[in-house]
C-alpha cells in the first residue's frame, strides 16, 4: 500500500506540471488586455506602458511563464490584479465557504441516494423502485440554477425561513450558519443523490444476484444485514467512484450555485476573476481544481481496498 501511494504521488509530478503548462498559456492567450480592465478605457499609453512593466507583462511569455513556474512551485501564485492581495491568501480565504457548503450537500446528497438507491434495488419492477427511480431522474434532469430559484422563491420570498443570499461561518453567526447553508447545500445534493441513487440500484441489483447473497439468506441472516453487510459492501466500488468525483466537482466551487446565491466561495472567485481578466487568480483556480481531482481519485483508489479485500496494491 506504501509503495502504491508514493508511486501515485510521483505520477502526480508531471500531471501538475501539464496543468500549470496550460493554465499559464491560456489565461495568458485569452481576449482581453488585463491592464486596461485595470485602469480602464481612458487611461493613456504612459500608464498602461508603466503598469505593463510593474507587473511583468512587458517581457516575452516564455521568460514570464519560466519566472511564474518558478513562483508555483513555492506555493506563490503572486498578486491578484484586481483584488491587490496575495493569491493564495484570496484562495485559501474562500475555500472555506465552499466546503462547508460541499460536505453539506455531499452528506445529505450521498444518504438520500444510498437509501432511494437500496430501496429500488429490494424492491425491484414494484412502485419503490419506481418511486425512486422517478426521484432520481429528476435530481439528474432538473437544471441546478432552476431548482435554486425555485428554493428561493418558495422558502426565502414567500416563507422566509432562509435568507435569500449571503454567506456567514459558524464564528459570526453561530448555528445560525445553517441558515445560509441549507438553500444552496440541498440544490446541490438533489442532483449528488439522483445521481448516487441511479448507480447504487444498478450496482445492488447485480450484487443481489449473487449466489454467496443467496447462501446467506438460506442460511438465515436477516435481510438487515443481507443488504447492508453483504449486497451493499461488495456493490460499494462503483459507488464510491462516483461520490468521490461528485465530491471533487463541488470542493473545485459550485460557480453557478455560488453566484445565484452569492456565496463567496472559489466558485464566485474564479467568475469574477474571468470577467476581470484576473489572471493570477485565474492561473490558481485552474491549479487548484486539477488538484482536488488528483488527490479525491487517489483517495477512491486507495478506498477501494477496505470495500475489497482481493484487491492488491502494488
Amino acid at each position: 500500500m506504501r509503495n502504491y501511494i508514493i508511486k501515485r504521488i510521483l505520477l502526480l509530478i508531471p500531471v501538475i506540471i501539464i496543468v500549470a503548462v496550460i493554465a499559464f498559456f491560456i489565461t495568458n492567450l485569452m481576449p482581453g488586455d488585463p491592464v486596461r480592465v485595470i485602469l480602464g478605457n481612458f487611461a493613456t499609453e504612459e500608464q498602461v506602458l508603466r503598469l505593463e512593466q510593474e507587473l511583468g507583462l512587458d517581457q516575452p511569455l516564455i521568460i514570464r511563464f519560466f519566472s511564474w513556474l518558478s513562483r508555483v512551485i513555492r506555493g506563490d501564485f503572486g498578486n491578484s490584479l484586481y483584488l491587490n492581495a496575495p493569491v493564495s491568501e484570496v484562495l485559501l480565504n474562500r475555500i472555506k465557504p465552499t466546503f462547508m457548503i460541499a460536505v453539506t450537500a455531499e452528506i445529505i446528497g450521498v444518504s438520500l441516494g444510498l437509501l432511494l438507491g437500496i430501496t429500488a434495488a429490494v424492491n425491484h419492477r414494484k412502485i419503490l423502485d419506481q418511486f425512486s427511480i422517478t426521484i432520481s431522474l429528476f435530481g439528474i434532469s432538473i437544471p441546478s440554477f432552476w431548482l435554486s430559484l425555485m428554493l428561493i422563491f418558495v422558502f426565502a420570498v414567500q416563507l422566509r425561513w432562509f435568507p435569500v443570499s449571503g454567506f456567514k461561518s459558524f464564528s459570526e453567526a453561530g448555528l445560525g450558519a445553517f441558515r445560509y447553508l441549507v438553500l444552496p447545500s440541498f440544490t446541490l445534493a438533489f442532483m449528488q443523490a439522483g445521481l448516487v441513487a441511479r448507480m447504487t440500484r444498478s450496482a445492488m441489483l447485480d450484487t443481489l444476484k449473487q449466489d454467496y447473497i443467496r447462501t446467506a439468506r438460506s442460511k438465515g441472516i436477516s435481510a438487515k444485514n443481507v443488504i447492508l453487510k453483504h449486497a451493499l459492501k461488495n456493490a460499494m466500488l462503483p459507488i464510491i467512484t462516483v461520490i468521490g468525483h461528485n465530491f471533487a466537482i463541488l470542493l473545485g466551487g459550485t460557480w453557478i450555485i455560488e453566484t445565484i446565491f452569492v456565496i463567496p466561495g472559489t466558485g464566485f472567485l474564479a467568475i469574477n476573476a474571468i470577467m476581470r481578466r484576473d489572471i493570477p487568480v485565474i492561473q490558481a483556480c485552474i491549479i487548484f481544481v486539477a488538484l482536488i481531482y488528483i488527490v479525491l481519485n487517489l483517495l477512491v483508489d486507495i478506498s477501494y481496498g477496505f470495500f475489497n479485500p482481493k484487491i492488491k496494491y502494488k
